[in-house]
């Protein structure tokens, strides 16, 4: 964990996931990234299960896999707070937060901040 501004940080890159569960089929999911996949060889896709539910807010889709990662952090800190595990150090103090919890206003945000990190050679 990292100490930023007297909060601690849980990391992605400290906190390994699990190994997916799926045998006969291909692996899609970033091997470092948590809350992000592959769709197809030029896009990331991006999805957060809520809180004692099992269904998921769909956060979009991207062209890098730090842009989705971005948008999952947003994510992660509106649905869990200081608790969550995130993709980047940075993101507690350097990314929106949401006006709410409701899945619009984490949706919107989440694109908001995933097209800040957007590269410039994309554009």
């Amino acid at each position: 964990m990292l100490n930023f501004l007297d909060k601690k940080v849980m990391l992605a890159s400290q906190n390994p996931k699990k190994r997916d569960g799926r045998k006969k089929f291909k692996e899609t999911r970033h091997p470092v990234y948590r809350g992000v996949r592959r769709k197809n060889p030029q896009k990331w896709v991006c999805e957060i299960r809520e809180p004692n539910k099992k269904s998921r807010i769909w956060l979009g889709t991207f062209p890098t896999a730090e842009m989705a990662a971005r948008a999952h952090d947003v994510a992660v800190i509106a649905l869990r707070g200081r608790s969550g595990c995130l993709n980047f150090a940075d993101s507690m103090w350097k990314l929106p937060i949401p006006a709410s919890t409701t899945a619009k206003d984490i949706q919107r945000t989440a694109a908001e901040a995933a097209k800040a990190f957007r590269p410039t050679k994309l554009d």
